[in-house]
């Protein structure tokens, strides 16, 4: 089954197709950027749930009767989300061809990066550093909540 062309209207200088125009070429920026209020966000959560979680422990009188081993784990998970969030937060550096907006070439693994790459990879690695922060958190969690059953 062969797809036929889109008959589209090329952009023309009405204002309005200037603004979705400016709008199209800032989202990469503008995502980035998301990412990185996300780890922030991220950060607080995993800094306060830990503190509540050891507090809640001890002045609960329920220390003794738990998995020792079992918080260790969840306290390992909680470290580990918690350095992948700063590593999402603190912007890190990459090799950039600063007089070279787009190449028409497969992303490359490393540098350097045309402008838009380097958007495109600084986005990629914020979105994976975050998602991984996030299911570390929640096995940490997971064994936080194995620890008090078991």
């Amino acid at each position: 089954m062969q797809q036929e062309p889109l008959d589209g209207k090329p952009a023309t200088t009405k204002p309005s197709d200037q603004a979705l125009l400016n709008a199209y070429y800032q989202e990469p920026v503008k995502q980035a950027e998301r990412f990185a209020d996300l780890a922030k966000e991220l950060f607080k959560v995993e800094l306060a749930i830990p503190g509540i979680y050891a507090a809640v422990l001890r002045l609960s009188g329920m220390e003794q009767s738990t998995n020792h081993s079992a918080v260790l784990v969840a306290f390992a998970f909680w470290t580990v989300a918690l350095i992948l969030t700063l590593r999402t937060i603190f912007p890190r550096k990459y090799e950039v061809l600063e007089n070279v907006v787009r190449l028409d070439r497969p992303m490359p693994r490393q540098g350097p990066f045309s402008i838009e790459e380097y958007f495109q990879k600084s986005m990629q690695d914020k979105r994976r550093q975050s998602l991984l922060s996030i299911l570390l958190f929640c096995a940490g969690i997971v064994a936080a909540v194995l620890a008090v059953l078991g």
